[in-house]
């Protein structure tokens, strides 16, 4: 806002300066538009926007946070520190249905034609303003962006990169019921009017592959990051608890000034004080509504771990393989930890005969190049973990089914679709391995027998 010289200047209002600071971290963090307004409404925090219209010109309200709003801040440079013109370009041939005016469209950062850096104090650098503004175009998911990582078994998508004509590769995904793998498929030029696809793969085999030379990559000493994983946490905790307290200071503050404002009436002035009593009891309301939600949030984010738990976790931190496979580990976490060290992936799967030539290029810089072989049908199909069938079978005869089960599932195991094992999936291997052949501690109970038969 404008200071008393005329000159920019932050917010004299604590809440408002601290909650849109907290929306340019939250996003740092997420790196997604669409998460930094989940979070805000889980913590129940609105934003603050200021009245433009005649009346209450210039004063400070609070609103349910939106995608717009969101998106809005986060493209302005003003909070930035700077200021700026042209950011929008009329030119073209795109027009209005209705008016027949042309369309504005945005400019790139790079060309906007006035551009004024450190003019006023700002939330944020110019250089994580520039950075904020390259994910959120790579978040659109548009042709020669990653887009945002996401659920699914393509652990490449967004990375993958056709070694034939260059374009960025798409990903087909199956149903869950027909238990095949993605596919990753070159098919710009095919939408553009080409007969076919440039080309195509299975996930599979290439993901395997990348992943393998991924965790062989990372080494132990870098991945010393537990403590400093924790402290973040402790810090992201405070970050939420701050803001929930100013929004709870700002409802009591309003609660009392109504309060004062309905003191100050005439009584037998009914009309006025009545309206101004429907006011306090509202604002009392919205004080009890956030004193519930803080005591939830508080009671929710309890964050006290022992010295042994945190050993155990920097512990773990050394071991990025169990990390990768543990049961808890998303696909969509597994994504994002390859887009840290890889820039992309490019993949020629027609050069050489029943093989795909992969070509990772590392963040560093580095270009790792692999071969491997196609997916064939059949003779390649899905198969459990040899660790697993031999766990399997050293377990039979002083297990059931149901404990055999629970002690892959406490060793990151899976099934050769992914999933968790279940007393299931160890009866099938144990039937078809011819191991539970008259043996009967190790036979299904009467409803897992009958749940097999339906």
């Amino acid at each position: 806002m404008y200071g008393p010289d005329g000159e920019w200047a932050f917010d004299p209002d604590a809440q408002v300066r601290e909650r849109l600071g907290y929306v340019f971290e939250l996003f740092r963090r997420e790196g997604v538009a669409r998460r930094v307004v989940r979070d805000l409404k889980v913590d129940s925090l609105e934003l603050p926007a200021r009245v433009m219209a005649t009346e209450g010109y210039g004063t400070v309200v609070w609103k349910t946070p939106t995608l717009s709003t969101v998106i809005r801040i986060l493209q302005n440079p003003a909070y930035a520190g700077a200021s700026v013109y042209g950011r929008m370009e009329y030119s073209g041939e795109r027009r209005s249905m209705k008016t027949g005016k042309q369309l504005a469209h945005r400019r790139p950062v790079t060309q906007w034609p006035v551009r004024i850096t450190a003019h006023h104090p700002g939330y944020l650098s110019w250089e994580a303003f520039v950075s904020n503004q390259t994910r959120l175009r790579q978040n659109w998911n548009r042709e020669g962006s990653r887009g945002v990582a996401r659920e699914g078994t393509a652990l490449l998508q967004g990375l993958v990169v056709c070694g034939r004509c260059g374009r960025t590769m798409g990903v087909q995904h199956h149903s869950a019921h027909e238990r095949r793998s993605s596919v990753y498929v070159c098919q710009q030029g095919y939408t553009n009017g080409a007969l076919h696809v440039c080309q195509s793969m299975t996930s599979r085999a290439v993901d395997a592959a990348v992943v393998q030379a991924f965790l062989e990559a990372v080494s132990p000493e870098s991945l010393l990051v537990a403590m400093r994983v924790l402290d973040q946490i402790e810090r992201d905790l405070a970050g939420h608890r701050r803001q929930r307290e100013l929004q709870l200071e700002q409802a009591r503050y309003d609660a009392r000034l109504a309060q004062r404002q309905y003191d100050r009436v005439d009584p037998d002035n009914r009309l006025v004080a009545s309206e101004l009593e429907r006011r306090w009891n509202e604002k009392l309301e919205r004080v009890a509504q956030l004193e519930q939600a803080h005591a939830k949030a508080d009671a929710e984010a309890q964050w006290d771990l022992t010295a042994d738990e945190r050993a155990a976790i920097s512990a773990l931190s050394q071991d990025l393989p169990a990390i990768w496979a543990a049961p808890t580990t998303t696909n969509q976490d597994r994504k994002q930890l390859l887009r840290h060290a890889i820039e992309g992936v490019q993949l020629d799967g027609v050069r050489h005969v029943g093989q795909i030539e992969v070509q990772i290029r590392w963040r560093s810089g580095v270009v790792t190049r692999l071969r491997v072989e196609r997916y064939r049908r059949g003779a390649d199909s899905l198969k459990t973990p040899a660790e697993a069938v031999n766990q399997i079978h050293e377990l039979v005869s002083t297990s059931t089914y149901a404990e055999i089960a629970a002690q892959l599932k406490a060793t990151g195991w899976r099934t050769a679709h992914g999933r968790v094992f279940t007393s299931q999936h160890v009866g099938y291997i144990c039937r078809r391995d011819g191991l539970a052949r008259g043996t009967d501690h190790t036979r299904l109970t009467p409803k897992e027998d009958a749940t097999q038969i339906h």
